[in-house]
């Protein structure tokens, strides 16, 4: 399946020696309410939040059986023919569908995808992000329900890791709740990554940050692309067995005025190698206006809408508008 996709003899690995002080951190004790020994796992959390903006967790809960049912349907879809993706593809209202001419940076990434979401907390809402499309369900019978599972899963993971955030800020468990219960706007992404001819001239998705408040990331057993700036240098974040990748957003930046800061990251292209993975992007409700917290010192931020910054990067991936709108756009100018 996905493990198939090694690069083999991909060296960049060795060249970054960084690359091991990605924290692996186990969260079984954050999916047991009654257990007493969590701090170590929330402590752990908000130091690499900290220093990485990335880290690995494991132990996390999620069943065998639910990820390879998702991932069997991942390829499936992907091996539709090219006419049955094209009558679900996303269009510049409706955020939700197949692509295969995503912009990052006003670059053209190398790679095709499906997005579809939730809006107010509901996958059968539409909204300003358009409505879900689902394929064929006589070419691809159980992809709906596959994908609706997968999801809910995220979620639920996502609520876990937003409370541990939130402890290791010194804030209640539930401080981010109101934000996201019950009209959170997340969304699930499918990326399939072809060879590409000629990786050296090209990403397959081009340095960026996250625009929401986290994202959970399902990468391939094998294949070594996912890049993220660390002190100015690229360092590569491996697949590690059983895992799953977790980075901070630019809403969470925003909230914790700096302190836990949105990593910059990019996917390598190969020629040689197809490359799949899942990003969950954990988003707030529309109506969410995101500033820094009380306590964090001199706000460095203006107030973010969630939803006027969703919107404008949507619009920047769907088209080239010259310059994305950024987080950076909303800082306050110092004296």
């Amino acid at each position: 399946f996905w493990s198939d996709c090694s690069f083999g003899s991909y060296n960049l690995l060795a060249d970054l020696n960084m690359t091991s002080s990605i924290p692996v951190i186990s969260i079984g004790s954050l999916l047991e309410p009654d257990n007493t020994s969590q701090e170590e796992a929330i402590s752990l959390i908000g130091n690499a939040c900290e220093e990485f903006g990335f880290f690995y967790i494991r132990d996390h809960g999620v069943s065998d059986s639910i990820l390879q049912d998702f991932r069997d349907a991942c390829t499936e879809f992907f091996n539709l023919p090219q006419e049955e993706l094209q009558s679900i593809k996303r269009n510049q209202t409706n955020s939700r569908g197949y692509y295969n001419d995503e912009l990052t940076k006003t670059k053209l990434d190398w790679k095709e995808g499906f997005d579809f979401g939730a809006q107010d907390g509901s996958l059968d809402l539409s909204g300003r992000d358009g409505e879900n499309q689902w394929p064929n369900a006589e070419k691809i019978p159980k992809f709906e329900s596959t994908m609706r599972v997968y999801f809910d899963t995220m979620e639920k993971l996502s609520i876990v890791l937003l409370s541990a955030i939130a402890r290791s800020l010194n804030l209640p468990s539930d401080y981010f709740v109101p934000s996201f219960e019950g009209n959170h706007t997340s969304f699930l992404r499918l990326n399939h990554y072809p060879k590409c001819p000629k990786p050296d001239e090209t990403m397959a998705v081009h340095h960026h940050t996250d625009a929401g408040a986290l994202t959970i990331l399902l990468q391939d057993d094998n294949v070594k692309s996912l890049q993220v700036l660390y002190k100015e240098e690229w360092m590569l974040i491996p697949p590690v067995p059983e895992t799953f990748v977790i980075n901070i957003g630019d809403m969470m930046q925003v909230w914790t005025n700096d302190k836990y800061k949105a990593p910059l990251h990019q996917v390598l292209a190969s020629s040689s190698h197809e490359r799949y993975s899942a990003p969950f992007f954990y988003n707030p409700g529309y109506s969410t206006d995101v500033q820094p917290l009380d306590g964090t010192g001199d706000p460095k931020y203006k107030i973010v809408n969630w939803g006027y910054f969703r919107a404008q990067r949507f619009a920047g991936d769907f088209a080239n508008l010259g310059e994305e709108t950024q987080i950076s756009n909303f800082l306050i100018k110092q004296n």
